[in-house]
Parts: structure tokens; sequence; C-alpha cells
């Protein structure tokens, strides 16, 4: 299958920004937040990203670049005749897993997003929503047939090529979500306390830090940014060879955007939260048991409710598309098959993945289990390996046009040393060894 590219660096930034941004930020970085602490937890965060998000997203899109493969062909390309394409693999099973698991969340979003519209919870109290987020789990049909219009959204754009697809939605809609983010933060900041949310979102309290909330930190780093999921691989391989010297900046800014995007995603939920005295740690059902009361309580709430799902959908289905755009390149590089038969192939394993999440909780429990603490820590972990001491910093230098010997010296430092200790100590505090 020709290789395909992108019409401009501003496509390039744009869709990758779309692929990052999505349920990590409006749906896990928010309830992670306030299970751990607010502000604390929001600025570790914010170190971690600089010191392994930015590093190994830059790293990803350069071996993409170096190769012009997706992951396992990549590999294949830089160490040919050694095992490393097995981590390639790794890099498309976390593809696949993240677009299909997370199948119910899209459903979910598109029953908030009418039932809102609709005013269904107006007049609900908490207990009410609360049984209603338990029916709608309880109800596997139902949100079976709201993923499969989610489904039919979706292949309507990545049957589209490149530029016609994925560039153009995220074009399209990503300056249109951030508009959407600022009215709802404006509108929560106006509410009678509202700064007491402002205030545990920003004033980190030490004396709530943990090492697991250390740890969790990393991990949300890894599933916001997207690291391993493939998607930053194979759009760093759409950029062109003499577009070295845009790697590094285009990984700075892409990440920077994320945090940006999780950062607001925050002000837009605390606030409203501590305004109507409503729980910030209330794990996963944040987005759709406390948010509803917010809605009620707040004036014009069914409109604002309607934004704010609208807004979650939008960020959610630009990740989804340029994940499925990594998979259709993998199986057009891998096999030679067309953009429809890739697309289709990848349909099949996200409806069989994803429809058994929908029908077993526990099944989408354990997935997101084994996501985030196996294959997304151990991709992330043998890649940096790979680029620090395999493929090497020089190479990597070359590729990504490092020219001054400080700046190369402190990408080593990054890549050799402090980002495979950070996840070793990670993978190590999942096994409980420390």
């Amino acid at each position: 299958m020709e290789r395909e590219r992108f019409s401009s660096r501003l496509g390039l930034i744009l869709a990758t920004v779309g692929f990052a941004v999505g349920v990590g930020n409006f749906w896990r970085f928010p309830y992670i937040t306030g299970v751990y602490g607010g502000g604390v937890f929001l600025a570790f965060y914010i170190v971690m990203v600089l010191l392994i998000g930015i590093p190994l997203l830059v790293a990803e899109m350069t071996l993409g670049k170096a190769a012009q493969k997706s992951p396992v062909g990549a590999y294949r390309v830089l160490s040919p005749g050694k095992p490393w394409y097995l981590n390639g693999y790794i890099h498309m099973i976390a593809a696949i897993l993240i677009i299909s698991y997370t199948l119910p969340i899209y459903a979910w979003i598109i029953h908030y997003f009418y039932k809102t519209l609709l005013g269904t919870f107006a007049g609900m109290g908490a207990a009410e929503i609360g049984a209603h987020f338990d029916g709608l789990i309880g109800n596997p049909g139902h949100v079976i047939f709201l993923a499969i219009i989610n489904l039919v959204l979706t292949l309507a754009v990545v049957l589209r090529k490149l530029q016609k697809g994925v560039e153009r939605i995220a074009k399209i809609l990503l300056p249109f979500l951030l508009l959407l983010i600022v009215i709802l933060i404006i509108r929560g900041l106006t509410l009678p306390g509202a700064m007491e949310g402002v205030s545990f979102y920003l004033k980190p309290d030490f004396s709530v830090f943990t090492g697991e909330a250390a740890l969790a930190a990393i991990g949300q780093v890894f599933f916001s940014v997207g690291i391993v999921m493939a998607a930053a691989f194979v759009f760093g391989s759409y950029m062109k060879k003499e577009d070295s010297a845009q790697l590094i900046p285009n990984g700075i800014l892409i990440a920077l955007a994320d945090t940006l995007a999780a950062f607001l995603a925050g002000f837009m939920i605390f606030p409203a939260v501590f305004a109507f005295g409503l729980e910030p740690s209330a794990g996963p059902g944040l987005v759709f048991v406390t948010m509803p009361n917010v809605f009620n309580l707040m004036p014009a709430g069914i409109f604002w409710g309607t934004i704010f799902y609208l807004g979650f959908y939008i960020a959610a289905f630009t990740s989804a598309v340029a994940v499925w755009e990594a998979m259709i390149a993998f199986f057009g590089d891998e096999f030679n098959f067309t953009r429809t038969k890739s697309a289709l192939i990848t349909l099949v394993l996200v409806v069989i993945i994803g429809f058994s999440s929908i029908i077993s909780m526990e099944l989408f429990e354990f997935i997101d289990y084994l996501e985030n603490n196996f294959f997304l820590v151990f991709g992330a972990l043998f890649m940096t390996i790979f680029v620090g001491w395999v493929w090497g910093i020089d190479n990597f230098s070359r590729e990504a046009a490092v020219k001054k010997e400080s700046t190369k010296k402190l990408w080593a430092f990054l890549l050799k040393f402090l980002a495979p200790i950070i996840i070793i100590v990670l993978a190590l505090n999942l096994f409980g060894i420390v």
C-alpha cells in the first residue's frame, strides 16, 4: 500500500494532538486526579510529562520516521535479524486494545449526550442518576446499539484517505473542542463556591501524596499522551524524510497540547463539583454520575450538559480515528492490504473485543488493567532501551536533527537512563517488588 503523507506540518500536529487528546484526558485524568489529591497529583503529572512523556513520544515518532513503517516493520528495518520486531507487536496489541475495550465508553458518551439533550436527568436526585448509570451498564443490548453507531461514524472517516479523513476531522473538530472547553470553564468559574474547587485542583497538598499516587501519575502519562499506542509511531512514518528538524518541536508541542487539554478538563470539572458540594474522588463515574448532578444545579443545565458531552465525544472520536489509522497502516505495511480491507479487519477485531467488554464489565476492567500495567509499561520500556542502547543515540540524533553536542547528551540521559529507570521502578511496583 502506498505510503500516505500529511499535507502540512499543521495537519500532522493536529492529527497527532487529536490522537492524544481523548478518553485519557476527559474520562481518566479528572477522576485519577480527584482520587490522588488534586493539585499535588497535577504537579507531579506535569513533571512526568516533561521528563518521560515528551522523550518517549519523540522517540516513538522518530522510529516511525526513520523506518517509514508501522511498528513491526520499523523494528525489522532498524534492527534486521533481531527479535526487536516483537515489541512492534506490543505496540499493535496496545493499539487494538485501546480502541476495543474503550468502546463502551464511546457508547456511554453518546447515551449521555442525547439523554442530556432530551432533559432526562432534569429533576433526578443523585441516587437516581447513579441508578441510571448502573442501569446503562446492565443493558448491554442498548450499549452495543450505540457502539454500532459510533463504529459507523468512525468507519465513515477512516475509510477516506489520510488527508481527507484523519487530518481533516482534526482540523475541524479540535478548534471547536477548545472553544467548548473554554465556554464550560468560564461557566463553571462563575458558580458560587467554585474557588474551593480551584484551590483543590491547583494548590498542592504534599501531605496526601504517596508512592502509589506517583506511579499512578506515570501510568496516566502513558495513557494520556498515547505512548506505545502505535498512532504516534505511524504518524511519524507519514512525515517526509526532509522534515527531520520538525520532529522534536512537534513532539514537544503535541505532548504539551495534550497536557493542556488534561489540565483544562480538570478546570472544567473540579470548580463545578466543589460548587455543589459533590465528591471529587468519585472515581471512574465522575463524568457519568457526578456531572449530571452538576448540570441539574446549573442554570441552563441541559444546554451546558449537552455541550459538555458533545465535546467529550469529539475528543474521544479523534483519538479512536487516529489509532484506527495506525492499524490500517500496519495491515498495509505487513500484508499489503488495501485501506478498505485493513479497516474491515480492524472492525472485526474491535467488535469481538469491544462487544465482549460491553457484555462483561469484569472483562472491561481486566483489559484496562492489562493495557495500562503491562502493554504500555513494557512496550515503553523496550522502546526506550531500543532507542537508547540498540539503535543508538547517534542514529536518533541524526534522524531528529539534533546538532548540538549538549542537546545530544541531554537526550542520551533521558532515553538511556532516566526514562528506563522510572519505567523499571513502575514495573517493579506493579509486581509488588518495591
